[in-house]
């Protein structure tokens, strides 16, 4: 009888953990957030999926920072360049751009560019829908 009981808390602490593991899987990781430079913004698509962009520019960044300050939706985008993050991918720093229009082949979610980055790389440019949920920059 105490072997049932310990078996059967062992078997439910288990259950426990693979089911913590699979609700924590669709979050984010650091990974996905990965951050080369002194500041960057971490957008949001249609799916809730995240990543960081990290213009160069100091007009693009101003509008991300004015996009998180109003709650607003975008389209932000750059030339697609394959990068050691959860996706594969970034938008080149240099090309990072924000759009209120785009033309729709180039309209797409992370996830998509993520599938098949090879498409978006000869395309070159995509550009996602998305909100900017957190910014970012470092003081010297």
């Amino acid at each position: 009888m105490l072997f049932t009981k310990r078996l059967m808390l062992t078997i439910a602490a288990l259950a426990l953990i693979i089911l913590a593991s699979f609700a924590l899987s669709g979050y984010f990781t650091p990974d996905d957030l990965k951050h080369e430079t002194d500041r960057w913004a971490v957008i949001e698509d249609v799916n809730g999926d995240r990543m960081a962009v990290e213009p160069t520019n100091d007009a693009v960044w101003s509008g991300l920072v004015q996009m998180y300050h109003e709650g607003t939706e975008q389209w932000v985008g750059g030339v697609v360049e394959r990068y050691s993050n959860r996706w594969g991918f970034r938008f080149k720093p240099d090309t990072v751009t924000i759009a209120e229009v785009t033309a729709e082949g180039l309209q797409a979610t992370i996830e998509i560019i993520s599938s098949d980055i090879e498409y978006w790389e000869k395309l070159g440019w995509a550009y996602v829908s998305a909100k900017v949920v957190e910014v970012h920059f470092l003081s010297s």
